[in-house]
């Protein structure tokens, strides 16, 4: 997770600023394409003063590994080898030639056929809705995707959860190369009345990569946080006194 971000989300927390769990029901954060679950680690033990648990899916079979590994050492993350999409029980695809030497890729992977002969692994695809269900006994606080061009999808098979719990959001997208990603995914959290920050720090390749954050309008306490943050420029503090 770059850095701007990472330190977005530890002030939203240490700000009180994420939703509280419904009465009743467990707080999750949701690390979408996780990788090796380095991020999820982080995600779990910087917020376990809330106590909220992670949750976090990974379609790659070696990262997959790794992540599961991570997952088994903290008592407040789950881990599940699954894609995040619009149709819940499909299934997607992706040539076994890169489970050893891909990383963060998610659902893009599907549709990269370069290598028709070099095999195939599969891994099932659910959707937000169906990993949260109906809200009595999960409520979703946060969730970061990192879906390599499938946010929209990931989104669209999150409505119903989107307009129950209100989660804080980030995603990942190009907005100069990849136009029309960048456009749908805009657009979905413009549906969800959600109002999108986006964070001046280059994210990957191609070099127009950014990280945005979405937050319900509504959510008045936690506009004033995001304002406060985007609000603070480096290179308008004053110079040091000269002794």
């Amino acid at each position: 997770m770059e850095y701007k971000l990472w330190a977005l989300l530890l002030l939203i927390a240490d700000r009180d600023g994420l939703r509280k769990p419904r009465p009743g029901t467990r707080g999750w954060i949701l690390d979408a394409g996780a990788h090796d679950g380095s991020t999820s680690v982080m995600l779990c033990r910087a917020m376990a003063h809330l106590n909220l648990h992670v949750i976090a899916l990974e379609p790659l079979a070696q990262n997959a590994k790794i992540a599961q590994q991570r997952a088994m050492a903290e008592p407040n993350l789950k881990f599940k080898r699954v894609g995040l999409g619009e149709l819940n029980g499909t299934t997607g695809h992706y040539p076994i030639e890169y489970d050893a030497r891909q990383s963060g890729m998610h659902l893009q992977i599907a549709r990269w056929r370069n290598n028709d002969n070099a095999g195939e692994a599969s891994y099932p695809i659910v959707t937000v809705d169906a990993l949260f269900g109906d809200g009595r006994e999960h409520t979703l606080v946060l969730a970061h995707l990192d879906l390599e061009g499938h946010e929209a999808d990931a989104l669209r098979g999150a409505n119903a959860t989107i307009k129950r719990d209100r989660p804080v959001i980030t995603v990942e997208t190009f907005p100069s190369s990849m136009v029309t990603w960048h456009r749908d995914v805009m657009a979905l959290l413009e549906a969800h009345n959600y109002q999108v920050y986006t964070i001046d720090e280059k994210v990957g390749w191609p070099p127009d990569g950014r990280n945005h954050v979405g937050i319900p309008r509504e959510d008045r306490r936690l506009r004033y946080i995001l304002d406060s943050f985007f609000a603070f420029d480096p290179r308008r503090r004053a110079p040091p006194a000269k002794a």
